[in-house]
């Protein structure tokens, strides 16, 4: 399994560098506008939340990879109503009727995101727990880059409008830090996990493209931003990318 975390850990590295992530942190930027993707990312929260709900956990169970993960899915399952909540304060839904927020919902400015549970649902309903264990230590790292970047442009808005925004914010992150899974002795039993050819080959590609789900989507959520602020300075925007 080391081997497999390594991967995973310099793919995280790469996620880090994605043209999103620096456009958010692009202080010339407004911070209500460096959110402003945050619809796009509606179905990604959500549907990973029915994951948690009914891909990821199973029980009863006498696997022990299959109770931490179960354990972990009742950490996770309800952070997408903190993203409604924070849509609602930044005043970012663009639907006034129900019928257009299910076309945007399931139309192509958010396929992407949606992309990213259709990937984890493929490799892991029904699967071997470690390969389940695979998809949300890839969930989990791309979190970890994602809303350390987003707590400090939270906290800026938060300066501006004295609202707590618990999803991009300090509450969400601190979630994500102290997860059970995170622990040192759940670490080490993870790391000592001793892995077939095969499954390592498997759990390798698992990884892969379930990272390449993660980067189309952020990346998506950048091409949002561009379209919904087309007179917006160029330059600008090349600062955030370069």
């Amino acid at each position: 399994m080391q081997q497999v975390l390594a991967l995973i850990e310099n793919k995280k590295q790469d996620f880090a560098k994605l043209p999103l992530f620096s456009f958010m942190q692009n202080k010339s930027i407004h911070p209500k506008d460096r959110l402003s993707f945050a619809p796009i990312i509606i179905p990604l929260a959500m549907g990973f939340g029915e994951l948690c709900n009914h891909v990821f956990r199973e029980e009863p169970t006498t696997n022990e990879i299959q109770a931490l993960l179960n354990q972990h899915t009742y950490e996770e399952h309800f952070h997408w109503q903190w993203l409604l909540e924070d849509i609602e304060k930044l005043d970012l839904h663009h639907c006034s009727k129900l019928t257009d927020a299910m076309l945007f919902s399931f139309g192509e400015a958010t396929l992407k995101s949606r992309t990213v549970c259709y990937q984890i649902y493929h490799h892991t309903f029904q699967a071997d727990p470690i390969f389940k264990f695979v998809a949300m230590q890839v969930a989990e790292v791309t979190a970890n880059v994602f809303f350390n970047i987003s707590q400090p442009v939270a906290l800026e808005l938060q300066e501006i409008t004295g609202q707590d925004y618990r999803y991009f914010g300090m509450c969400h992150l601190h979630e994500e830090e102290h997860h059970h899974m995170n622990t040192p002795n759940i670490v080490s039993f993870f790391q000592q996990l001793e892995l077939s050819d095969e499954q390592r080959q498997q759990a390798i590609t698992i990884a892969e493209l379930t990272f390449e789900a993660y980067t189309e989507a952020m990346n998506s959520c950048m091409d949002f931003v561009y379209k919904q602020n087309p007179t917006w300075n160029t330059k600008i925007f090349a600062e955030s990318v370069n």
